[in-house]
């Protein structure tokens, strides 16, 4: 039984997940005999009774041939909120990265093996979950980190014999015979019945459908590339065949992979298609999809926060709203004196007025006729005197009062 060796390189440092349990073992065995730089990276939910033997195990064979070991322990507090198995997988990637940077390693090896890979697949065709890639990949990027997976052809049954016949110690986690989750209920109950060709076909169906995938990625990344550099999108632009696989690619940029499903998709391309101009739509997690004007793009919820500055006299200033400057185009500008100050920055409030030449207008009206779309309205920035008269709406009005004096104040949203 061979690993895929094509993936590694003697001369890098690579971290290793390792369980405790036959694939992994099997694994750090394998790489260790064959001289590879391993650092090993043990983690404990105490979620079962006996996970303290999975700890002894992994770490006393450390310490026989003298491999760096670092271990994690979590307790339910860790993961009470939402999905365990999602949960704990983030706290795992995330400790297996501390170590990936401390040594500047050029992979995060795991022991997924073919039999993982078959209940993956099975479960997302069971979800209708096909937009994307069928299976496990045998080398992607999580948390800026590359993960090899060099079991991939190997089955379950062929690496626990391998540890029986060569004495590779290794504990089997008693959880995985149960049918609690279901992954466990497909492995314990589905695919343990399958025949060979069964196993074929379906492995064959997913190759199929990922070549598929993979050409209308190669078609749809200049729109990808387009959205990622310019921060949104005219979505009529894209082609309609490539929408579903682009909308994919912009929800995996925010959200896990297992939680964008057709239905999603379809509710998002429903939302576009309306005759509303502009929309927003809660994601299942704290992100919006945003549509203005046909234009559409993701957001962070906490981007659209207001805010409230205050400054007692001119300095240089610089946040993710907008930028206090002594230069700029006249319509972001304008004239202060030092009877001004303090002045205000903040975001607009509801009965918001200034005073113009053409009269007192509400900011709410003067951003309609602007056209300037309701979430980008939430965080423009109003310039207050130190009498709380707005004075300034950079790009949409001035105060008639600073209208005539040329300015030496900007604000640059």
């Amino acid at each position: 039984m061979k690993i895929n060796e094509q993936l590694l390189n003697k001369k890098a440092y690579y971290v290793i997940g390792v369980s405790g349990g036959c694939d992994s073992m099997f694994l750090l065995d394998t790489l260790r005999r064959k001289n590879y730089h391993l650092l090993v990276a043990h983690v404990n939910y105490n979620l079962r009774y006996d996970s303290y033997v999975d700890y002894e195990l992994v770490s006393e064979y450390c310490a026989q041939y003298g491999i760096p070991f670092y271990y994690k322990e979590f307790h339910t507090d860790d993961y009470i909120s939402g999905n365990f198995q999602d949960r704990a997988r983030t706290l795992r990637y995330t400790f297996y990265k501390e170590i990936y940077q401390l040594y500047k390693c050029q992979g995060l090896i795991l022991g997924h093996h073919l039999d993982d890979n078959l209940e993956t697949i099975y479960m997302q065709l069971k979800r209708h979950n096909t937009i994307h890639y069928l299976g496990i990949k045998e080398v992607n990027q999580v948390q800026d980190m590359k993960v090899l997976r060099p079991l991939m052809n190997c089955y379950k049954k062929d690496i626990l014999i391998y540890c029986q016949k060569h004495h590779i110690p290794y504990h089997d986690d008693y959880t995985n015979f149960e049918v609690d989750f279901e992954r466990d209920k497909v492995r314990n109950t589905v695919l343990n019945s399958y025949t060979t060709q069964q196993k074929d076909e379906l492995l064959q169906r997913a190759y199929q459908h990922n070549i598929r995938i993979k050409e209308l990625e190669f078609k749809v990344q200049s729109y990808y590339q387009q959205y990622i550099t310019d921060g949104q999108i005219y979505y009529y632009y894209i082609p309609k065949e490539l929408r579903d696989i682009f909308l994919y690619l912009i929800l995996k940029d925010v959200m896990h992979p297992q939680l964008i499903s057709y239905s999603l998709i379809n509710e998002i391309k429903h939302q576009i298609n309306s005759v509303k101009p502009n929309i927003q739509m809660n994601l299942p997690v704290n992100y919006l999809f945003i549509k203005e004007y046909d234009n559409i793009y993701i957001i962070d919820k906490d981007k659209i926060k207001g805010y409230h500055y205050v400054f007692n006299e001119f300095v240089l200033f610089g946040c993710e709203h907008f930028h206090l400057l002594e230069n700029g185009h006249i319509n972001e500008g304008i004239y202060l004196s030092k009877d001004d100050y303090p002045i205000t920055i903040r975001t607009m409030k509801e009965g918001d007025s200034i005073m113009t030449s053409a009269g007192t207008k509400k900011l709410s009206r003067l951003f309609i006729n602007a056209k300037i779309p309701a979430l980008k309205r939430k965080t423009w920035p109003v310039v207050l005197n130190k009498d709380q008269n707005i004075i300034l709406v950079p790009h949409i009005a001035k105060n008639i009062d600073y209208l005539t004096t040329k300015p030496n104040v900007f604000v640059i949203k």
